[in-house]
């Protein structure tokens, strides 16, 4: 009979304990579908944010591009009159101030769109980029942020090419400007006005020479850009494919 009354309890302590642990196991199991679903919610509003950057980053690019295209297409018109040294021309745009005024300020612009990068970068200091299940998505990411913090050339060369084109043309705008006001109002030149604007800026060599190399630095510039927009398009399209 003792051994008996040894089976049973053995046969019940036995039971307790598969009991406890599947409860536990049960528990477990509960713990982790809530800590999944949590982090699915978590990572849905991440998705939502980077979402919400880069559909922003994407119209400053495009934006950016149609400004950098129009200095590339002024800037070729300018160098082009420039080599031809057309005497036809010069008289046009002599007559025409509005039109040279708008050639040396849009051709000696310069763009570079700023990417929205706030979620981005709270996802890396949080060290919650393993968030994101999409290994294409977070590589993509990186890339894109190394990508525009490498930088677009030497900003300091580029910069100061800058700024030695603005100073070369500050003396013919004010020039074309005044000009422009005394034409508007039929006020006559005065004599050390009289001369062809036109022809006296198109044979500057010194600021064509810096023109054209604006003009090469502007074209990788605009390249680097169309390389960014591409890779916010595949963001892009990765996140929609992960919210959906």
């Amino acid at each position: 009979m003792a051994k008996n009354k040894t089976g049973k309890y053995f046969k019940y302590a036995i039971g307790e304990i598969v009991l406890v642990v599947i409860g536990i196991l049960f528990a477990l199991q509960i713990n982790t579908w809530n800590e999944n679903r949590k982090a699915t919610n978590e990572e849905v509003k991440i998705l939502y944010a980077l979402q919400a950057d880069f559909k922003i980053t994407k119209e400053r690019i495009q934006k950016t591009m149609v400004e950098q295209s129009r200095v590339l297409r002024y800037s070729e018109i300018l160098i082009n009159i420039h080599e031809r040294q057309n005497r036809t021309e010069y008289e046009f745009f002599n007559t025409h101030l509005d039109s040279l005024d708008n050639l040396i300020n849009y051709g000696s612009a310069w763009y570079r769109a700023e990417p929205v990068t706030g979620a981005y970068k709270s996802l890396i200091s949080a060290g919650k980029i393993d968030l994101i299940q999409n290994e294409s998505l977070r590589h993509l990411l990186a890339q894109f942020i190394a990508d525009f913090e490498s930088g677009f050339e030497d900003q300091e060369s580029s910069m100061h090419l800058l700024n030695t084109i603005n100073q070369e043309i500050s003396g013919f705008t004010l020039k074309i400007g005044s000009n422009k006001f005394r034409k508007r109002f039929n006020i006559t030149p005065r004599k050390k006005d009289s001369y062809d604007i036109a022809e006296t800026f198109f044979t500057n060599d010194s600021f064509f020479g810096n023109l054209y190399t604006k003009l090469f630095i502007e074209s990788n510039r605009l390249k680097r850009q169309e390389l960014m927009l591409t890779h916010t398009n595949s963001i892009l399209e990765l996140i929609n494919d992960e919210i959906k």
